[in-house]
């Protein structure tokens, strides 16, 4: 369709019926219901009817006549009067024209008139429309543009006066547009590729060629878009937004290549497209499917791609397109794997003689689909035509892979042996290329299906690169019957998210007298805690009681001599099951970690009291998963006994941990203090936790104390309103633990809440109060010069001088005061740090 200029919308205002008639059609006003006579409301309808006045008459009925209507009465009249003479001509008589318009109706001057009204636009009316339209331009240079175009037709507007001349201008106005493609056609050769994909998008009616390099046209706009001329119009608006999102998907690929949110759009727009699509397959060009092909199967490993190639695959079969091979491989491919498995094979079946033909290009694409089929669908006698018939062109002899797994999922000995049959002709046919992935797979595969035998066997393999057949031997020789080995399979199988099978080779190694290392078995546990199923976590309860129990059990023989006696007095066999590894520090730590996080503070407790009698020293992450079930049970005190105990009697050496979990103790930090006596106490148990944390400070080196910790002690001592155990802490934190507050910390402070929030107008005015005068006094601090305040260490000086003299008591007398800071100091442990020289206040 070519591009045409506006003036052509112009035409045929009035197709088949004329303004008379049309008038005479007109609907008639709604009648109103009337009320029941025998109702109230029926006497107060018609008292009010009657007051009514009526309407007006219509003007076309009691307008006087003009001269011209009662000449041609009076006319009318005189031929009456003789009717002999009007019987003389058959033909002589006279018709009225009338043409009705939405208000009025207008009688027309004669025939020729008529047929302009019914024709179209009238010469006049024309005339009209053009001025109006060009008073419509919103500036000169558009007016002058489209007198220009008016002369370039070569028309004389001002001379048009019937309908001929109408269809004159109307046949010069095309020929004009036909040469405006033309010349748009000859000039977007020399355009650059992105100007022109624009004017594709801008003007799709344009049948403008993108070809690529070699001279092949690519995917046009125009190629792809669908004809809606003749549809209804549900159907072509429905239609039109498919074209039009085609097109940008066009335009998009062409930009930035494929992506897969395009795809994604395109296919909704297709997916809702679909039955009006489906009304006539036919309208849908080629080129199209093509580009829906394209786009479809970009991602040929994702479920979703796959079952839009099912679909589409579907659609162009009733659409009665054509599949090239490599499609149609695909198709029967995404039909199979999205369910219709039978019908899949079926024209899988179909397709041997074409595509499954030695010369087609499509050969081992075919037959590897259908060995992968029929092995899904259990058929191993065609699984394996179909694999010998690969193998037997020498191609990639990983296609036994499915075969093997098949053959594992039957779980029977006959299904055991072609498994591991497949397997070995797999091994000799690839030699050197065969991967460690085809091992990992192969081995998966034997796991999963509990032959741990076969399993173990294709491990051996991939370690000794084929040296050693264990086949052939009647026990595990000793390069295989160690906890080395075991641990470096164990180690592969857990890092590759093999757990249940990692768990079934170490009882079958344990069945055989091979011990694992209590190493491989904790990352088991924690493998199996991590995934966060029931089923898994029990299994790792399972394992790491076993391991505990195997720990009490070699605490028991130690004490009373058995173990010992009977190591030298009964060797065991050499195929005698195995105990389970003894539990370490490690496992107790990770079962004690998970208790905790699942708040299981009966297991834990249980746990602790089979530490105890385990005889390991405990150490602090033990001790912090304790003192943390604690806390959350609500047993403060039992948590801060525990800590003290150990510490003392067991000599464990905190870490950083230890104390955040301590802080969590006190009262301040658990719920409001209203009563002096109360928080009396707390200031006291307050000060004896911070001397706690000084007295093992080292734990914090060489780093410094953690912000939040420094932060969490800070809001204690602010919460119970001890201005000088703040003083001291923050003087204490500077001096001792290198730490310096933060703006941010500061701003909390002042405010007085351990939540900044700017939600509200009143809480931003706060935060902008409290931010002006803290840069007022920083600057103040720096002499009002910026440089000083430069640098993090700089800045932090000046907000812990902010905070000194923020916290400062106003009132009292100095020396007082110094007393007060010092005798803080000895309480809280950092009065021999800090000096009496220096002072807890800094002043």
């Amino acid at each position: 369709m070519s591009c045409r200029p506006i003036l052509r919308d112009l035409r045929c205002r009035n197709d088949i019926v004329c303004r008379s008639c049309l008038a005479g059609r007109a609907k008639q006003p709604p009648q109103a219901w009337r009320p029941a006579s025998y109702s109230t409301q029926a006497s107060q309808t018609t008292s009010k009817a009657r007051l009514r006045t009526r309407s007006r008459p219509n003007e076309d009925i009691t307008r006087q006549p003009t001269r011209e209507e009662m000449a041609r009465y009076l006319e009318g009249l005189k031929n009456l009067r003789t009717p002999d003479k009007a019987k003389t001509n058959a033909e002589d008589f006279s018709v009225r024209f009338f043409e009705q318009g939405d208000q009025n109706r207008k009688e027309l001057s004669n025939e020729q008139a008529f047929e302009e009204s019914l024709s179209g636009i009238g010469a006049s009316e024309l005339r009209d429309d053009l001025v109006n339209l060009r008073a419509k331009f919103g500036n000169q240079d558009d007016g002058d543009a489209f007198r220009d175009v008016l002369k370039a037709m070569g028309e004389d507007w001002g001379k048009i006066n019937s309908a001929e001349d109408v269809e004159k201008v109307i046949a010069k106005m095309e020929d004009y547009a036909r040469s405006i493609d033309a010349e748009i056609e000859q000039a977007s050769t020399d355009l650059p590729r992105g100007v022109l994909e624009q004017l594709i998008g801008d003007v799709p009616e344009l049948s403008l060629e993108d070809v690529d390099s070699s001279g092949n046209p690519r995917d046009s706009i125009p190629q792809v878009r669908i004809n809606v001329d003749e549809t209804k119009p549900n159907r072509r608006r429905k239609l039109n937004t498919f074209n039009s999102v085609v097109s940008r998907f066009i335009l998009a690929e062409k930009e930035s290549g494929l992506k897969q949110k395009a795809v994604q759009s395109l296919y909704k727009s297709y997916h809702a497209t679909r039955p009006a699509l489906a009304q006539n397959w036919n309208d849908v060009p080629p080129a199209l499917w093509e580009v829906l092909w394209r786009a479809f199967s970009s991602e040929k490993d994702s479920p979703s791609s796959i079952s839009r190639i099912a679909r589409l695959a579907r659609d162009m079969s009733d659409a009665k397109a054509t599949l090239r091979p490599a499609q149609q491989v695909l198709a029967i491919e995404a039909i199979f794997v999205d369910g219709w498995e039978s019908k899949a094979v079926e024209n899988w079946k179909r397709c041997i003689s074409t595509l499954g033909a030695e010369d087609s290009e499509t050969f081992q694409d075919f037959w590897e689909l259908g060995a992968r089929m029929y092995c899904r669908v259990g058929d191993l006698a065609q699984a394996e035509r179909a694999i010998n018939k690969l193998l037997g062109r020498n191609m990639s002899p990983r296609i036994l892979i499915p075969l093997i797994r098949t053959c594992c999922e039957q779980g029977t000995e006959e299904g055991r042996q072609k498994a591991w049959a497949a397997y070995r002709q797999m091994r000799e046919l690839l030699g050197k290329e065969m991967t460690l992935t085809d091992y990992d797979q192969v081995i998966s595969y034997f796991l999963t299906a509990h032959q741990v035998e076969n399993a173990l066997y294709a491990f051996v393999d991939m370690m000794s690169d084929g040296r050693i057949d264990m086949t052939r031997q009647r026990h595990l020789p000793s390069v295989i019957a160690n906890k080395f080995f075991l641990g470096k399979w164990l180690k592969r199988l857990i890092g590759a998210g093999e757990l249940d099978g990692a768990f079934s080779v170490m009882e079958f190694m344990r069945a055989r007298g091979v011990e694992a290392s209590p190493i491989q078995l904790n990352g088991l546990i924690g493998a199996w805690q991590r995934s966060g199923g029931s089923d898994d976590l029990e299994k790792a309860d399972k394992l790491g009681w076993g391991m505990v129990e195997s720990r009490l059990k070699f605490v028991a023989d130690r004490k009373s001599g058995s173990r010992v006696s009977s190591s030298y007095n009964m060797p065991l066999p050499k195929d005698t099951p195995a105990d389970f590894p003894r539990a370490t520090i490690e496992t107790f730590s990770l079962l004690a970690e998970n208790y905790r996080q699942r708040n299981l503070h009966g297991r834990l407790e249980g746990l602790w009291d089979a530490f105890r009698t385990a005889e390991i020293s405990p150490d602090a992450f033990m001790m912090n998963q304790l003192v943390e079930s604690l806390i959350h049970e609500g047993q403060t005190q039992e948590a801060l006994a525990l800590y003290h105990s150990l510490i003392e009697s067991s000599k464990v050496v905190p870490d950083p941990y230890t104390f955040s979990a301590l802080w969590k103790t006190l009262g301040a930090n658990r719920y409001h203090i209203r009563d002096p006596e109360t928080r009396t106490k707390e200031i006291e148990a307050t000060r004896a936790m911070f001397k706690e944390t000084v007295k093992h400070r080292d734990v914090f080196q060489p780093d410094g104390i953690d912000g939040q910790l420094a932060r969490k002690i800070l809001h204690t001592f602010r919460r119970l309103q001890d201005n000088a155990g703040f003083l001291v802490a923050i003087t204490a934190f500077k001096e001792t633990f290198k730490f310096l507050p933060p703006e941010t910390l500061v701003m909390e402070m002042v405010l007085g809440t351990t939540k900044l929030t700017w939600d509200t107008p009143s809480q931003r005015s706060k935060l902008m109060v409290a931010k002006r005068e803290i840069d007022r006094e920083l600057l103040a601090w720096a002499d009002f010069n910026t440089a000083n305040l430069e640098g993090d260490r700089k800045r932090g000086a000046a907000l812990y001088a902010y905070l000194q003299k923020k916290f400062w008591p106003a009132e009292g007398k100095e020396e007082d005061k110094r007393k007060i800071f010092v005798e803080v100091a000895r309480q809280m442990g950092v009065y021999e740090l800090l000096g009496p020289k220096r002072g807890a206040g800094g002043r």
